[in-house]
């Protein structure tokens, strides 16, 4: 073999990345800022403190880390926060990360958001490549999205949504169970989400960030209860569907829409996490 030859051989690939358990790493959730524009009573005290901007990992930094992961076999890629749409000059990470979406190599580029900012970014999503989104919605009833939120504005969320649709983005609607409060609501959320479309997703309380005095302890609410409830309505078909997170979905007959329970209490999803 001579030198030249030599040198044309391509190089090899990286490895894939696979954990001590055996499970190759092809999905990253990247956070992209810890701030919020809300106050969510379950997520954050009114009053945070945030890390220094200057420990944040810059958008260029993001953009390196995020094409080695793809480079490693990484195909699905999640930008969450904090709220990710807050984050200065936030679309120019999104629209660069499209490319690997362009190019073949990312299956899908998501993001997860609050639905403050759909109202503005919604249509560019949808150019970067990006086709569903999770949008985290705890109730229908702007007084309650008021208390929830703390500094949300329920129209404004219900703005964007509308927005992220017609420009043709896949919709999936987190909400939070928290007993006491919206509780009383699950059934018009699958009859509002099935109307539009929408799959729902429920979501046990966790246990992360700083409530400050609040206790979660008060606000826990295991979603077998929620199942039970859903299921004195609608007829809750299984099925194996999955997105690639830690949900475990149902179909709902009557709107044809899906509906997923994600229990990190009641139900550690952690062995089959990648």
């Amino acid at each position: 073999m001579t030198d030249a030859t030599r040198l044309e051989r391509p190089a090899p690939l990286p490895a894939p990345l696979v954990d001590p358990f055996g499970r190759a790493v092809t999905y990253l959730r990247v956070s992209v800022t810890d701030r919020c524009d809300f106050r969510c009573v379950y997520c954050m005290a009114e009053d945070m403190s945030f890390l220094p901007k200057a420990e944040v990992l810059s958008l260029e930094e993001i953009d390196r880390l995020c094409t080695a992961f793809v480079k490693l076999g990484t195909r699905k890629l999640r930008l969450t926060g904090g709220e990710p749409l807050v984050r200065r000059d936030i679309m120019n990470l999104i629209t660069s990360l499209g490319r690997h979406v362009k190019a073949g190599d990312l299956d899908e580029l998501t993001l997860t958001t609050n639905g403050s900012m759909l109202f503005k970014y919604a249509e560019g999503l949808v150019d970067a490549g990006v086709k569903r989104i999770n949008v985290s919605l705890d109730t229908l009833d702007p007084h309650k999205f008021q208390a929830i939120t703390r500094w949300g504005k329920f129209g404004k969320v219900v703005e964007g949504i509308q927005a992220a649709k017609d420009a043709g983005l896949h919709i999936k609607i987190n909400a939070v169970a928290l007993k006491g409060v919206n509780d009383d609501e699950f059934h018009r959320m699958v009859e509002w989400c099935g109307e539009r479309g929408f799959d729902l997703t429920f979501i046990e309380v966790m246990p992360l960030g700083d409530l400050g005095d609040v206790s979660r302890l008060d606000q826990y609410l295991p979603l077998t209860q929620v199942r039970s409830e859903l299921e004195t309505r609608w007829t809750l078909e299984d099925t194996d569907y999955r997105t690639g997170g830690p949900a475990r979905y149902v179909r709902v007959k009557e709107t044809g829409c899906r509906v997923g329970f994600i229990t990190p209490l009641t139900h550690n999803f952690c062995e089959s996490c990648n």
